[in-house]
């Protein structure tokens, strides 16, 4: 029996090095290490709008918290995270500063966040601005004053999280709070 296990850790050790001398980047070992960009989708205009993965996200039109109008199909050409929020949420509280230091890493990179407020759900008014204030939040941030938004994006669980490539086709759809290295493995696979 020890033979037999002798001998296997040495073709596991022999196939190892094979691997990363002989086929380098082409191995098992890199290959595995890799983060694998989602494919480009071809004539991503002929696909359904829904909200499953592989649909175009449905477009949209709030003022954000500066009075501006923000149009989701206004950001095609980068990619998006697209998140439903509300002030009272904890979970919403506890991926934001994680949002935020992405947003700064990659918005010089075709990136961009959407963090919609779901304003018809706040207590009172003012608290979604004194939540932004309190964290310093720089990304935009549309206002869901009616809940329309909200609804056409049949949100159940707060927060909600959309991944949006940059020809608007969602790749990814996450119920509850995200943390810093899923948030970021999923951005960098957006192409």
């Amino acid at each position: 029996m020890k033979k037999f296990l002798l001998a296997a850790a040495i073709i596991v050790l022999l196939l190892f090095i094979v691997d990363k001398t002989i086929l380098k980047e082409k191995g098992v070992v890199e290959q595995a290490g890799q983060m694998q960009k989602y494919d480009k989708i071809e004539d991503p205009e002929n696909l359904p709008v829904g909200l499953e993965k592989g649909n175009l996200a449905p477009d949209f039109e709030l003022t954000d918290m500066e009075g501006d109008t923000v149009k989701l199909s206004d950001y095609r050409g980068k990619a998006v995270l697209l998140n439903f929020w509300a002030s009272w949420c904890p979970p919403c509280r506890a991926e934001m500063p994680h949002m935020e230091k992405l947003f700064n890493k990659y918005k010089d990179e075709n990136f961009d966040i959407l963090a919609v407020n779901l304003t018809n759900t706040e207590k009172n008014s003012g608290d979604a601005e004194k939540f932004v204030k309190e964290l310093g939040l720089t990304f935009s941030i549309p206002m869901d004053v009616k809940g329309a938004v909200g609804a056409d994006y049949n949100i159940m669980a707060y927060p909600t999280s959309y991944f949006i490539d940059s020809d608007g086709v969602i790749r990814e759809k996450v119920l509850g709070a995200l943390n810093e290295e899923y948030m970021e493995k999923e951005i960098k696979k957006l192409p």
